[in-house]
C-alpha cells in the first residue's frame, strides 16, 4: 500500500437515508478511479459495498463498509454506512472515527427522517460535512425543493449550493461549478469531459449563489476579507482555502449535484471530499486519558505516543475474527507489541490489513489518519484503545442507546438449543447494540437491539452460518405474586407406609409487606416445641412454594411468615417432613391472603416533533400509561410516562408507525405495580394452558 502523509488522508462516512442511492454512489466513485471495471446494482446483489448474504437478500445496506480511494495525490477512507435505524451502532461507532461526513440526499423525497438523524449524529460529533443531492437524473427530482427543505430543516448551518444542475429529472446532463463559474459535463465513467459557459437560463442563480459562496470564502480571514471588500479578485487557492476553513468551523455546509446512475458529478465529489473535508490532523492534537483520571494533548503526527480506537468488530467468513481501528496519532506496525489499555494486556500481531469491501490487503504499519483492521486477535473489542507499551493512553468511548425491543429466541430442539449459547456470541458479538440474557424467571433466552430488521439479520445468521432453526416470540411477562390481607393456619405432614414414617406439624401467620421489602421469616417457636434444625426445614419449604407461585406459577414477593407453633414425633419427625409441612402450609394459607400478581412498570422517556405529541400521549393511554409529565428541549418534546411492560414489547414499531419514525425512546424499569382484575384471570388462565402444555409433552 502506498504511503501517504497525514494531510493527503481523508476518511470520511456516507451518510443518508435507506434508497438515497450511498451504495451506487460509492460504485460510481470506485469506478471513477479505477477500483472496480463495472458498475454494480443493489437490485442485481453485486456491489462492492453491500456483498454480505443477508444485504443482498434485502436490498439495503446492514453494515458500515470501509472502502479506499486513491485519487491524484490523496488516499480516501470511506466508511458506507448503513440508512436504516436499527443499525444506528455501526453508524455511532463509525462516526467516532472519521473527520467528516457526506450526507447523501435523494432528489426525488429531499430531506428524509434517517437524513435527519445522520445530520443530528454529525451536530453531536462536532463533524465538518457535505451534502450530495443524488438521483437528479429521476423522474420527479427536484434539486431547488431539497435545498429549501434542508434550509428549513438543518437550521445549525446554512446549505449552500456549489453546483447547479444542468438540465431537469431524465435531461440532467451535468453541473455549473460555482467556484470555477464552468458548466461541467462528465463521461460515462464519471470524470469530467468538458466545460463550456454557464447556460444562459442559469447565469442568473449561478451569480446569485457565487456572491454568497464568496461571502463565505472572505469571512474567514481578516487579510482576504480585506482584499475581497477592496474589490480586488480571489485567487482559487485563497476561495477554497477560506472555504475549507469554513466548512470544518460549521460556518455553512457545500451542496453537490450528482447522478450515480448516470455519472454526473462523480469527479466532482471525488474533488470536493479533498478541497473541503478537513485532515485527520485539522485540529492539530487530541485530548487522551492518562492513568489517575488525569488527559493529555497528543499531536496528531505518525512519530507521536499511539493512541488507536477500535471502532467495529466482526467475523469475516475467510479472514475470521476482524478489529477495525483508526489510527489517531503515532504509529502501529507489526514489528512490535501493542498495549490494549482497556483489557491492560499486551498484544502482537503478525498481519495489518488494509480493507477495503471483501478485499484485504496486508500492511507492515498503520500511521496516524489510518483506517485499517487486526485479524484474530480475539481479545479485541469495539470500545478498545490501543497504546504503545510503557505509555497507557485511553480515548473517550462510544455511548451507545439502550435497546429499544427484545424477543425470546425459541430452537426447534434441545439439542439446537444448547448450541445456540455457543453460536449466539460469535454473531451479536460485534455489536454493543445487541445482547442477550437469561430470564432468571422465565427462564427464556431474550435478545435485545434496535429493531426487528436487526434481530431478523441474527436469526438469518444463525441458520445460513451454523444451519440452527430459530424463531422468535413475544417474550413472557416477568410476573411476581404477593398478598393483600393477613391469615393463619396449620399444616400436618403425616406420611406412614411401613418402617419409620414421616411426621411434621406447623402453625403459620402470613402477612403482607410493603412493596420491595421481599420475603420475612420469623422464628417465634417457644420452648423447643420445634427443633431449630427442623425450623430451618421449615424456611427451606416456604422458599420452595415462594418459588413456585400461589395462583398462576409465579414467584412470590413481599410477604412476612412466622413460625409460631408446632408438633414433633420422637422418631417419624425429619427435615424432609417439616420441609414438605412449611411449603404445603404456605400455600394453603396463602390461597386465603387474597393473592394478587404484580407487574413491571417501566419509566419511559419519548423525544418527538411536537406535531406528534397528542398521537404519542393517546397512545400511551391504550398502553395503561400515566404521563409524569413534558419537557421542550432541542425543538422537540420530551414526554415522560410509567408504563406496564407488558404493552412495550412492540414499542419501537409502534412509535415509528405514530411519528413517521421522528420519534426516540428509551426506557427502563421502575417498580412492580398490581395487575388490573380483568387481566389477571387472562394471565392466570394462559398460566395454568402452559403448564397443562409442558406436562403433557
Amino acid at each position: 500500500m502506498k504511503e501517504y502523509t497525514i494531510e493527503q488522508k481523508r476518511n470520511v462516512a456516507f451518510a443518508g437515508h435507506h434508497g438515497a442511492g450511498k451504495t451506487s454512489l460509492m460504485e460510481a466513485l470506485l469506478f471513477s478511479v479505477g477500483e472496480i471495471d463495472r458498475i454494480g446494482r443493489t437490485e442485481d446483489g453485486n456491489t462492492f459495498c453491500d456483498y454480505t448474504d443477508e444485504e443482498k437478500k434485502r436490498q439495503l445496506s446492514i453494515y458500515a463498509t470501509l472502502v479506499h480511494l486513491e485519487s491524484k495525490k490523496f488516499r480516501i477512507n470511506i466508511l458506507d454506512l448503513p440508512g436504516a435505524p436499527d443499525f444506528v451502532g455501526e453508524i455511532k461507532s463509525c462516526l467516532r472515527v472519521v473527520d467528516g461526513v457526506v450526507v447523501v440526499l435523494d432528489a426525488t423525497s429531499g430531506v428524509e427522517v434517517y437524513t435527519e438523524r445522520a445530520w443530528e449524529f454529525a451536530d453531536q460529533n462536532g463533524l465538518p460535512r457535505i451534502a450530495v443531492v443524488n438521483k437528479l437524473d429521476k423522474e420527479r427530482s427536484d434539486f431547488q425543493k431539497t435545498l429549501d427543505q434542508m434550509n428549513q430543516i438543518f437550521k445549525s448551518s446554512s446549505c449552500v449550493p456549489f453546483h447547479l444542475p444542468i438540465g431537469s429529472e431524465s435531461q440532467f446532463k451535468g453541473v455549473v461549478d460555482l467556484i470555477k463559474m464552468k458548466a461541467v459535463y462528465f463521461n460515462a465513467k464519471g470524470k469530467a469531459e468538458k466545460t463550456e459557459d454557464i447556460p444562459a437560463d442559469l447565469q442568473a442563480q449561478a451569480e446569485q449563489y457565487r456572491e454568497k459562496i464568496m461571502d463565505f470564502a472572505a469571512e474567514t480571514d481578516e487579510e482576504v476579507m480585506a482584499k475581497y471588500l477592496e474589490g480586488e479578485a480571489l485567487s482559487e487557492e485563497e476561495i477554497i482555502g477560506g472555504l475549507k476553513k469554513g466548512v470544518a468551523e460549521g460556518s455553512f455546509v457545500p451542496v453537490f449535484c450528482t447522478s450515480a446512475k448516470s455519472s454526473i458529478g462523480i469527479s466532482s465529489l471525488i474533488d470536493a471530499i479533498t478541497d473541503y473535508l478537513p485532515a485527520p490532523d485539522y485540529k492539530g492534537e487530541i485530548e487522551v486519558n492518562k492513568p489517575g483520571g488525569k488527559t493529555e494533548k497528543v499531536t496528531v503526527k505518525a512519530d507521536a505516543p499511539l493512541s488507536a480506537y477500535v471502532f467495529k468488530t466482526l467475523v469475516d467468513p475467510f479472514a475470521g475474527r476482524l478489529s477495525f481501528f483508526r489510527v489517531f496519532t503515532g504509529t502501529l506496525s507489526v514489528e512490535k507489541p501493542f498495549f490494549n489499555n482497556s483489557t491492560e494486556q499486551t498484544e502482537r500481531t503478525n498481519s495489518i490489513l488494509a480493507v477495503t469491501g471483501k478485499q484485504h490487503n496486508q500492511v507492515n504499519r498503520a500511521t496516524a489518519g489510518d483506517i485499517v483492521a487486526l485479524p484474530k486477535i480475539e481479545s479485541l473489542m469495539t470500545g478498545h484503545t490501543l497504546c504503545d507499551e510503557g505509555k497507557p493512553l485511553g480515548l473517550s468511548s462510544i455511548e451507545f442507546p439502550p435497546p429499544t425491543i427484545q424477543m425470546a429466541l425459541q430452537a426447534a430442539s434441545k439439542a439446537e438449543d444448547e448450541k445456540l449459547g455457543s453460536c449466539l456470541p460469535r454473531i451479536i458479538g460485534g455489536d454493543p447494540t445487541l445482547n442477550t440474557r437469561r430470564d432468571s424467571d422465565t427462564h427464556e433466552l431474550v435478545l435485545s437491539g434496535m429493531g426487528d430488521l436487526q434481530l431478523n439479520v441474527v436469526l438469518d445468521r444463525l441458520k445460513s452460518q451454523f444451519g440452527l432453526n430459530v424463531s422468535m416470540k413475544v417474550p413472557k411477562v416477568a410476573y411476581k405474586e404477593t398478598i393483600t390481607r393477613k391469615d393463619e393456619g396449620k399444616y400436618r405432614h403425616k406420611k406412614q407406609s411401613g418402617g419409620r414414617g414421616q411426621f411434621g406439624e406447623v402453625y403459620l401467620r402470613v402477612e403482607p409487606q410493603g412493596r420491595g421489602e421481599g420475603y420475612e421469616f420469623v422464628d417465634a417457636i417457644v420452648g423447643g416445641v420445634i427443633p431449630a434444625k427442623f425450623v430451618m426445614s421449615v424456611d427451606k419449604g416456604i422458599h420452595e412454594s415462594l418459588a413456585r407461585g400461589i395462583v398462576a406459577g409465579y414467584p412470590v414477593v413481599d410477604v412476612k411468615v412466622t413460625l409460631f407453633d408446632g408438633m414433633t414425633h420422637p422418631v417419624d419427625s425429619s427435615d424432609i417432613a417439616f420441609k414438605i409441612a412449611g411449603s404445603m402450609a404456605f400455600k394453603q394459607i396463602a390461597l386465603e391472603c387474597k393473592p394478587i400478581l404484580l407487574e413491571p412498570i417501566m419509566i419511559v422517556e419519548v423525544t418527538v416533533p411536537e406535531e406528534y405529541m397528542g398521537d404519542v400521549i393517546s397512545d400511551f393511554n391504550t398502553k395503561r400509561g400515566r404521563i409524569l409529565g413534558m419537557d421542550p428541549t432541542d425543538g422537540k418534546q420530551v414526554i415522560r410516562a410509567q408504563v406496564p411492560l407488558a404493552e412495550m414489547f412492540q414499542y419501537s414499531i409502534d412509535l415509528r408507525s405514530l411519528t413517521q419514525a421522528r420519534g426516540t425512546f428509551k426506557m427502563e424499569p421502575s417498580h412492580y405495580d398490581p395487575v388490573p382484575s380483568d387481566l389477571t384471570e387472562k394471565i392466570i388462565a394462559q398460566a395454568q394452558k402452559e403448564k397443562t402444555g409442558e406436562e403433557e409433552a
